[in-house]
């Protein structure tokens, strides 16, 4: 029997924040829309973070078939979707609102990219002051250990807290972390915390995460209270704000972002086995509306080609400089091994070929390759935006 074609979700038409996302790798798709299935399996969830938009992306990758595609997969989507009737709103054209997602993967560099991707938006809307607010809540071990030592806290305590929280817990337990009041602080301040009960993967896969933040410089801080979606939610939760200032004076964070992983979703849709997911929202004001031009088919000038895990971090950097640029660049961030990205990078039509490997990235440096000839130089990374301009 033939099988049934993979479903083209390409888009007719982009923006320039189609393009950011396509440039870091996650492509831009027509995304699922909302059906009634989709919707049953959450209904009781927390409707705050949108569980069925995450329903029917988890069921368009195995009604698309997906999971025969290069893992993972990562595109960027504009929000909200179609569907039911009162679950979604309708496009504001003055407003961003878009999914960063990954699907297949549960590499922690799936989610250093959307951050990464979710800044480089954001910059280019002019919010340049971010900061990371950041938390795990580790796998479904970690996070069943943590709703535990939670609920314990919370009979300890229960009959101390004010009338309005003892209210609030009987419906939501997590309402303690997630809601700010002036008189829970002292109660919050003294909940357990979810990176204390980490599974040793959950805690090398955070501290992951961390260390990319610390090699983009990119400012952050660990906020307890992040607990995502405890219905479906696990490993990281990250929420991206801008610090904002007025005359140099802060005028208060306003949250521009906020990811998360799902990775549990797919069993309780009766899906075999769970699938490894992350998804960053963002939703801000636009200036102006975005202009869409068609999609066209676009040369390949550069294809990032990495190995070694000093060179994997150091590449974060190396797609900064070649962002600013404007080149065709694509990579494959998210592969190991060499044999591979070569063939791949070979096969793709780039004109170039960039290669970091442990040396390179010590040296701070990258050999880029001509396809053609194989002919090939070293450049250090501070030069390689100004080499790659003169190549392009």
């Amino acid at each position: 029997m033939d099988r049934k074609p993979i479903k083209d979700r390409s888009v007719p038409k982009i923006t320039e924040i189609d393009k950011i996302a396509r440039f870091y790798g996650f492509q831009p798709i027509i995304p699922p829309t909302i059906e009634k299935q989709d919707f049953e399996y959450v209904k009781n969830f927390d409707q705050s973070s949108y569980p069925a938009e995450k329903a029917a992306l988890l069921r368009m990758y195995f009604e698309d078939r997906m999971m025969s595609l290069p893992q993972p997969n990562m595109f960027y989507c504009e929000r909200p979707f179609h569907g039911l009737k009162g679950l979604t709103g309708r496009k504001n054209p003055f407003r961003l609102e878009g999914s960063i997602v990954s699907l297949g993967s549960s590499k922690s560099i799936c989610e250093c990219l959307s951050i990464q991707t979710g800044i480089a938006i954001l910059n280019h809307m002019g919010h340049k002051n971010i900061v990371v607010e950041i938390n795990s809540i580790g796998d479904k071990d970690s996070a069943n250990e943590f709703q535990r030592k939670l609920t314990l806290f919370v009979r300890k305590n229960f009959n101390s807290f004010p009338a309005d929280l003892r209210q609030a817990i009987k419906k939501n337990l997590f309402v303690i972390l997630k809601e700010s009041k002036d008189e829970w602080q002292g109660f919050q301040i003294d909940c357990p915390k979810s990176i204390d009960f980490l599974s040793e993967a959950s805690r090398l896969h955070f501290k992951e995460v961390l260390e990319f933040l610390e090699i983009m410089n990119t400012p952050y801080e660990i906020n307890h209270h992040l607990v995502g979606d405890p219905d479906i939610g696990s490993e990281t939760i990250f929420s991206i704000k801008d610090q904002g200032d007025k005359g140099g004076l802060p005028t208060g964070r306003q949250e521009l972002a906020y990811g998360f992983c799902f990775n549990r979703l797919a069993k309780m849709m009766d899906f075999k086995k769970d699938l490894f997911c992350s998804v960053l929202n963002i939703s801000t004001k636009l200036k102006k509306k975005l202009k869409k031009v068609n999609a066209k088919p676009t040369k390949l000038d550069f294809y990032l080609v990495q190995f070694g895990p000093e060179a994997k971090s150091k590449s974060f950097i190396i797609l900064e400089e070649l962002y600013k640029t404007g080149a065709n660049v694509t990579h494959s961030l998210t592969k190991d091994k060499l044999g591979g990205q070569i063939t791949a990078a070979e096969t793709s039509g780039a004109s170039y070929i960039i290669l970091v490997g442990q040396k390179e990235a010590l040296e701070n440096s990258v050999i880029i390759r001509t396809t053609a000839t194989r002919a090939q130089e070293t450049v250090s990374i501070p030069n390689l935006a100004a080499r790659v301009e003169e190549l392009i």
